[in-house]
This record gives C-alpha cells, structure tokens and sequence, in this order.
C-alpha cells in the first residue's frame, strides 16, 4: 500500500519517539529489546484504530505533544495522556478515538503518569530496523533516522482514516503504581549474596524515583541499603525488571532500552506482569516492592494478560457495540 504523511509534529513535548512490540530474541547479539515502556497502553492505542497490538505508534514521556492533521486522521490515545482539539475544544481521554480533519491540532497534557500513546491506522510507517521500527535511542537506530522526533517531523502510515466509535466503555485503565500497591519481585540472583538484612531494607523503604531516571532504568532515591558491598562480580545477563544494587546502594531498575548485560549485584527481578505499571512511573513518585513466588508471578501476568484479551476482543465484536453504548449511557 502506498505510505502517506498523516501528521506533523508541532511541538515534540518533553520526548517523543516511534515505538512497537520491540526488538525481541537479539539480546545475545548486543540489541535490547526496547519497545514501548508500556505494552499494555501501546496495545489499547493500536486496537482502538484496528492495529495489531505492538504496531509501532507515537510514545510521549511526561509533556505532551501536539501534533497537527495533514490529511484526515483517526487517532487511538491510551496511556495517561489525555487531549483536546484546537478550535472545537473537543477533549480526547484515554481509552478514545478522535478523528481529525487536514489541519486540526492536537495537544495532550502533562502525564498523570509516564507516558501517554497515540496510533494512526496502519501503524506509524517507518523503516524495519532488525524486525523492529522502534526508536533504539541510546544506540541511534530505528524509529525516525534512531533518534527522538522534533518540530516539523512528519508522520505517515499505510492506513486509512477510520471513524470507529469515539469512546470505548470497556477500555483497560492505563497501569497503575502508588507506594499503596507495591511492585512484585522475585528474589535476585545475588540475593543471598547481599544478605537477608539488605533484601529486608529494600522491601521495607519507600522509594522516590529519581529525576535522572530514563528509558534505560528509574534510578530509585532513598536511604542507602546497609551492608558492604560485595566482591567484583562477572557480567552477567539482565532483563527488563531488573533491580541492581550500584556502589551507592541506591537501586536501579531497568526498563525497556537498559543495555543487555550489567554488573552490578541483582537483589531483585520485577515480574513481567508489573513492568507496564514500571513504565509508567514519572520521577517523583513515590514505589514500593512487595516479595512474590514464581507461582504468584505466573499468575499474575496471566492475569494481566487474560484481562487485556478480554477487553480487546469486546472491542473487535463490533456486533456488542450498540450494548456498549447503551450500558455506558449513550
């Protein structure tokens, strides 16, 4: 199909970047997976315009973008950005759609989170990059030209301008984090190696997440973890989920873009179920980590995955939309 440019970038916001599923499988040839911070929100974006789930779309970091209509254009926002449309003042939330006429403007707020992200039909149309078109940022690859957007950038897919409904009732809320609904963890492979009065500390303080935090990793601001640190340590593999322990004693976490291996001791792993509601902690927020099994682990991401299932397949039964809008009062 033939690519054209739907939207312009106005202003880029604090960071905006072309993001997908990520590049899965090439760890041991050095390239992270990357990929949006929170699936879950890329996936409810994509669905509401009729995308695959991990079709690459627009992540936005804490300032929104507005971007600017070249050609008629339905947008699915999700995350915890929400919008409005110059002239007409038309808001957009979360969990909706909004169509856009060649020249309609488009802002989104301030995150009441991390991230917010917009998809157009098709997909956001840049090059494959190693399976991939996300932004690689750190190594300057994928996404546009592998680097962040920025004022007069333009944006195209192979979609068409659809009009799906405007809101979407059963929409999944964006992943939530507060220091009263802990991260879980498993314990790290260096756990032991720390001590138990270390894995203690860590589990019993709250963390603020510092303003030197990125795409790579939330560095975590508290008090120092007690104990000595331990001898040199070999490099290792790491996952997304990561807890490293640096010299400071102060933890990292890792998140999508960290680099494929570290040396630094692993006190703790967040299970998979929670990394979305990682990527969408904003520095200054407060976290907390609670201890879970591999069993407990299992079942959460099956949780979380069953749940988001469920809501996108009552989004493609386009025969319960009419019962949708009369159960939320249309």
């Amino acid at each position: 199909m033939t690519s054209r440019p739907v939207l312009e970038i106005i202003d880029p916001g604090l960071l905006l970047s072309v993001q997908d599923g990520g590049r899965a499988g090439l760890a041991g040839e050095g390239v992270t997976r990357g990929g949006a911070a929170d699936r879950h929100s890329l996936a409810v974006a994509n669905a509401l315009v009729g995308n695959p789930p991990d079709a690459a779309a627009l992540e936005a970091t804490l300032l929104g973008p507005t971007v600017r209509a070249l050609a008629r254009v339905t947008i699915g926002l999700a995350g915890t950005m929400a919008g409005s449309v110059a002239g007409s003042g038309e808001r957009v939330e979360p969990g909706a759609t909004v169509t856009l006429r060649a020249g309609d403007t488009l802002t989104l707020d301030a995150a009441t989170g991390a991230r917010g992200y917009l998809a157009v039909p098709g997909g956001v149309d840049v090059p494959l990059v190693l399976r991939s078109r996300s932004t690689a940022l750190g190594a300057g690859f994928g996404g546009l030209d592998g680097r962040a957007l920025r004022a007069g950038d333009r944006m195209a897919t192979t979609g068409e301008a659809v009009a799906p409904p405007t809101r979407w009732p059963g929409a999944p809320a964006p992943p939530a984090v507060s220091a009263r609904s802990p991260l879980r963890v498993l314990p790290g492979p260096h756990a032991a190696l720390l001590g138990a009065d270390a894995v203690d500390a860590f589990l019993a303080a709250t963390w603020t997440v510092s303003r030197t935090s990125d795409r790579m990793g939330l560095r975590l601001d508290g008090n120092a973890i007690p104990g000595a640190p331990p001898a040199e340590l070999a490099s290792h593999g790491v996952v997304a989920g990561t807890v490293q322990l640096p010299p400071d004693r102060r933890p990292i976490v890792l998140l999508v873009d960290h680099q494929p291996t570290g040396g630094y001791p692993v006190i703790a792993v967040v299970i998979t179920g929670d990394l979305d509601r990682l990527g969408q902690l904003a520095p200054g927020a407060s976290v907390r980590f609670t201890r879970t099994t591999p069993a407990g682990a299992r079942e959460a991401l099956a949780n979380v995955d069953q749940a988001l299932d469920d809501a996108l397949a009552q989004l493609r039964d386009a025969s319960r939309w009419d019962e949708l809008w009369r159960s939320a009062g249309a």
